[in-house]
Order: structure tokens, then C-alpha cells, then sequence
């Protein structure tokens, strides 16, 4: 008995592929990630013809794609999933810099590669990971979180090593006064890992946001205005890509000093 899939199967997904295939179709799947009221205020909004509009919301609607939930057309679950596979991750890795995307190119059919596509997730995930660490944090971000920050913090009353490359878009000044409120609330025996190495913080600019833990686990963004995806992995040769780039992004930035309390 043959293995294969039966050919029903690629000619749903075949279906599927050539409704999306359009961008006006994409950008109303786009829209009812939100939800919509469909009507001539939307047509307008969408800068579609009427015709292209309803023509359009009606292929994705026998596809399963959309449909109308108390007169709003809404995502199916798996319109959610397709408008997650292609508009975050798919997006995401074609418009960022493809030379940004080079450790993926390195990853081998063996190795471990998360997709991460929440930043509630990603959060959890790199707290987990701190707390786990055993030697030493790489932390290079273009944004700061103070709960990553907090888990560092105490990872450094372990002992742990970390240095940090913040991105010099942040605004430094609302940091350290979070950091300095933060800082106030902990024990004063933990003050001295933070403010005893003002050596292991720098700013400068940083392309996209990874962290390297114990030489194993890495994780990183795809560089974006706002998060889209990331991806955790534990490829050795990733790890050797991103370190070597925060070495050289270490060189080039500058000390940044820590408030005194």
C-alpha cells in the first residue's frame, strides 16, 4: 500500500495557496486578524474596488479562512494559522536583512531550532535560560526588558558572568531610572554585582537582539520595528556566528556607566 499523501490533500492546500497568492487577498486576511465590519468604509480603507473586495472575502471564506462572527469577519483557526505562517514568520525573514539572516543558513537538519512567534514567550523562555545558566550571559538587545534585566541581575548574584551591548536608541534616561527604582527594592549585598562592573555594560549599534548562554543556547530575533519572530537554538555553529558578532559590536561601542544610589 502506497505511503504518499492522497492528491486531496494537495489540492486543498494547492486551493489555499493560489487564493492567498494575491496580495489584495492578503491584505484582507491581514485585516481580519483584528476583525472588520465589511462595508464601503473598509473597501475604502483597503483602497480596493468593490468588485475586487467582495471577490476576494468570498474565496477566503470558502477556503475557511475568514468568516463572519456577530457581523464582523473574523480569522478561522485556520486563518490564524496561515496568517501567522505567512505574515509574521514568512514576512519577517523576507524583508529583514538578509545578511542578518546568515546563522540560519548554518543550522544543520540535526540540530535544534525553536521558532518562538510570542513575545510573552519569548520573555519566559530567556528568563528560563538565565536562570539556568551555569557561566556565562552574551546579551546584545535593542530594547531593554526590565524582567530580563532582573533575572540578570540575579544570575549575577550567582556568579554568573554576563556582559550586555544595549542599542543606542534606547532611551537611556527612563532606563536608568527603572533600573535605579529596581535596583533600590533589592538586597544591598546584590548591589555590588551590578554596580561593581560597570565594564560589562556598553551601548552601541546593535543590529538585531541575541543572547548566548554558557557557549550552548542561543537565542535571537529576526530585527524588526516591533517583534515578530525569534528562534532559540542550540547549532554550535550559530553560537560561533553570533558571538564572533557580539565580540565585534563589543569593540565598537561604548561604556555605559551606571547610575550611582
Amino acid at each position: 500500500m502506497s505511503t504518499r499523501s492522497p492528491r486531496s490533500r494537495y489540492e486543498k492546500l494547492a486551493s489555499i495557496i493560489n487564493v492567498l497568492g494575491d496580495p489584495d487577498t492578503l491584505r484582507i486576511l491581514d485585516e481580519a486578524g483584528a476583525g472588520f465590519e465589511s462595508g464601503k468604509a473598509t473597501i475604502r480603507e483597503l483602497n480596493l474596488t468593490p468588485r475586487k473586495y467582495y471577490r476576494s472575502l468570498r474565496k477566503l471564506n470558502e477556503m475557511g479562512l475568514v468568516a463572519s462572527f456577530e457581523n464582523r469577519y473574523k480569522l478561522t483557526s485556520l486563518g490564524e494559522f496561515m496568517h501567522k505562517l505567512l505574515l509574521n514568520h514568512a514576512s519577517a525573514y523576507l524583508l529583514a536583512d538578509q545578511s542578518l539572516l546568515k546563522p540560519l543558513e548554518k543550522v544543520g537538519s540535526k540540530s535544534e531550532l525553536r521558532v518562538i512567534d510570542s513575545y510573552k514567550e519569548l520573555i519566559s523562555l530567556l528568563v528560563t535560560v538565565i536562570e539556568k545558566s551555569k557561566s556565562e550571559i552574551l546579551l546584545a538587545t535593542r530594547y531593554v526588558d526590565m524582567v530580563v534585566v532582573q533575572s540578570i541581575v540575579f544570575a549575577l548574584q550567582r556568579d554568573i558572568k554576563a556582559k550586555t551591548i544595549t542599542s543606542e536608541s534606547v532611551d537611556f534616561s527612563s532606563f536608568i531610572k527603572l533600573l535605579g527604582s529596581f535596583m533600590r527594592n533589592i538586597r544591598p549585598d546584590t548591589l555590588k554585582f551590578v554596580l561593581g562592573g560597570e565594564n560589562n555594560y556598553r551601548s552601541g549599534e546593535v543590529p538585531l537582539s541575541f543572547m548566548i548562554v554558557d557557549g550552548e543556547i542561543t537565542v535571537f530575533e529576526i530585527p524588526d520595528k516591533e517583534f515578530r519572530v525569534a528562534f532559540v537554538s542550540t547549532d554550535k555553529e550559530i553560537e560561533k556566528i553570533l558571538s564572533r558578532l557580539f565580540w565585534e559590536i563589543w569593540k565598537q561601542s561604548k561604556a555605559l556607566h551606571m547610575p550611582s544610589l
